[in-house]
C-alpha cells in the first residue's frame, strides 16, 4: 500500500473511526507521556509507512498525516493530481510474435 492510498482511505473514514482505520491499515499511534518532562512528550505520535508526525490531540495528528501522505506525491503541474507512470498515454502495445 502507498502512502497516497492510506492517506485517501484514511480521509474517506468518518472521524470517529479514523484511529481504528489507522491502526488496520499498520499504523503505530503513542499517547503523551503521564510525566512530561519536555514539550514532545506532551504530543501523540502517529507512524504508518515511514511517515512520522506528532500533534496536540490523536485527531490532529491523523489529519496532519494524511496531509504529509498527500504532500509526499508527486502530482502533476495541471490539474494536481497524482502523477501516473503512462502520464495520460496508452500502455505499450505487446509486440511478441504469435506462433503459427
Amino acid at each position: 500500500m502507498t502512502p497516497y492510498i492510506a492517506a485517501q482511505t484514511l480521509n474517506a473514514t468518518p472521524l470517529l473511526d479514523r484511529a481504528r482505520t489507522f491502526r488496520d491499515l499498520g499504523g503505530n499511534i503513542w499517547r503523551p507521556d503521564h510525566d512530561p518532562w519536555v514539550y514532545e512528550e506532551m504530543l501523540w505520535m502517529v507512524e504508518l509507512l515511514g511517515i512520522r508526525v506528532d500533534a496536540p490531540t490523536k485527531g490532529q495528528a491523523i489529519s496532519l498525516w494524511i496531509k504529509t501522505a498527500k504532500d509526499r506525491v508527486t502530482k502533476r503541474a495541471t490539474d494536481g493530481r497524482p502523477d501516473c507512470p503512462f502520464n495520460g498515454q496508452c500502455p505499450v502495445p505487446d509486440t511478441t510474435p504469435v506462433e503459427a
